[in-house]
């Protein structure tokens, strides 16, 4: 009689199988990066940054470019409207409610409208596109190796049982990991993005399966996306002195401001409802560009160029940077541009957290600025360790674990207490649509019809 094989070898097979998702998630991350780079390319004559390509522009092609952009995209949309029936279903929605299945077709075509918003200078993340089309490739995956491993189950239970405890949602979940390891060069972060925001909680053979798929899609990624911290903050830190006693208070305030926050990204659904909603919030970001051009993109270059000085910006001028991001975000959020904000929000914080360094005379701007784009990325999401590790895996800055821990928790425990919201339930869908039910579909773990008249060993 055939014996089953046994646990740690069915854990190895996971894990090895976990590796591989991650590495296609990573090709994906990779593949997405690429595309939106190249159409920057044919947009604008340049491929770098885009607040630097918007500043090669003249004013009008700079108010027409995101126009341009948002058109095209809404043409895709309405396109993939009309012929493709599949609904579209988020990775958050598809782990905890469809049983891990992402539709592919309306992935890819929302991939597409996407590339041409965040390549012609939307005020979006291009992060929610690339997990969204990478987690979409990692279910594709997921279902071809369960539909194989279900065909051999009755011919070689020995080999099919591999990876029976490895279910469809877990395999997704694993994508979305090395997605964020990828996109962020963050792969802790990666692997507590997954379990606290997607997964919401997960066991330890669910964390060594995160983090195996998380490091092999950074591996990958890393010569491709470049191995350097994002926003490597350059600065010295002062030693520790008095004013360090004023992170802890602004973590706390910046997790009261949260619920205002992720109102202002609501506040303007209403526009979807417009004709031609994606073109006015192009129009938008066009406009707005001409008075600063930080304006195009998710905002990675003015959070750059805030982490790479000793001095503190003027209050004027970062408030006014302030205050346009965040309304051509809320803008194209509210027409329904396709991506995320999640880079826009450590903008948001870094900016707050260097306006408070203003009332207080810090002496360290850099610590005030690390300590904003974490407690608020915090209490806005609900996810004080993902939080933690991406503040200090984007900067580089290790030794301010403690200060990035203490904090974040504090800012996540208020926030919740003020509202139960976080901002992942904010899932974007097309102009003109409302949330949509998740698709209900049979289970998905992998394979496990028994071969007749055998016997399974318990």
């Amino acid at each position: 009689m055939k014996t089953q094989p046994s646990k740690p070898r069915a854990h190895a097979a996971a894990l090895l199988w976990a590796a591989i998702l991650g590495a296609l998630s990573a090709l994906a991350c990779v593949a997405a990066r690429l595309t939106f780079r190249l159409l920057q390319w044919l947009f604008t004559g340049q491929s770098g940054m885009l607040p630097h390509a918007a500043a090669t522009l003249p004013p009008l092609r700079r108010v027409l470019v995101p126009v341009v952009g948002a058109l095209c995209a809404w043409t895709i949309l309405r396109a993939r409207q009309r012929s493709s029936p599949t609904p579209y279903v988020d990775y958050g929605k598809a782990v905890r409610a469809s049983d891990g299945v992402i539709p592919f077709p309306s992935t890819l075509w929302r991939t597409a409208a996407s590339a041409f918003s965040i390549a012609t200078g939307a005020a979006i993340g291009r992060e929610g596109s690339m997990i969204q089309f990478a987690s979409a490739t990692t279910s594709l995956a997921g279902s071809w190796a369960g539909r194989y491993l279900t065909k051999r189950a009755l011919t070689r239970p020995r080999t099919a049982v591999l990876l029976r405890d490895f279910p469809l949602p877990t395999q997704v979940a694993c994508g979305v990991a090395a997605a964020v390891s990828a996109a962020y060069q963050a792969p802790v972060a990666g692997v507590f993005f997954a379990s606290e925001i997607v997964l919401a909680r997960a066991t330890l053979p669910e964390y060594s399966l995160l983090l195996t798929a998380s490091v092999a899609g950074w591996l990958l990624s890393r010569p491709l996306l470049g191995p350097s911290p994002i926003f490597a903050a350059p600065a010295a830190l002062p030693p520790l002195q008095a004013g360090w006693l004023w992170l802890l208070p602004l973590a706390l305030f910046l997790s009261l401001l949260s619920p205002a926050y992720q109102w202002l990204i609501r506040c303007a659904r209403g526009a979807r409802s417009l004709p031609l909603a994606l073109v006015w919030g192009g129009a938008a970001v066009g406009l707005l560009s001409l008075v600063r051009t930080e304006v195009w993109g998710n905002g990675d270059q003015a959070l750059r160029d805030l982490l790479h000085t000793d001095a503190l910006p003027a209050a004027s001028a970062l408030g006014t940077l302030l205050v346009l991001r965040l309304l051509a975000t809320t803008l194209c959020v509210g027409v329904g541009t396709i991506g995320g904000v999640f880079t826009p929000t450590l903008f948001v914080g870094a900016a707050l957290g260097l306006l408070a360094a203003h009332l207080v005379h810090a002496p360290s701007p850099l610590l005030f600025a690390f300590t904003g784009l974490g407690a608020l990325l915090a209490a806005v999401t609900r996810a004080p360790l993902m939080a933690t590790f991406m503040a200090v895996e984007l900067t580089g800055r290790w030794e301010l674990l403690p200060i990035a821990l203490l904090s974040n928790l504090a800012a996540s425990q208020l926030a919740s207490r003020l509202t139960p919201h976080s901002l992942y339930a904010i899932a974007t869908t097309e102009p003109g649509d409302h949330h949509r039910t998740p698709i209900q579909t049979p289970a998905q773990s992998m394979p496990l019809p028994e071969k007749p008249h055998s016997r399974r060993r318990r």
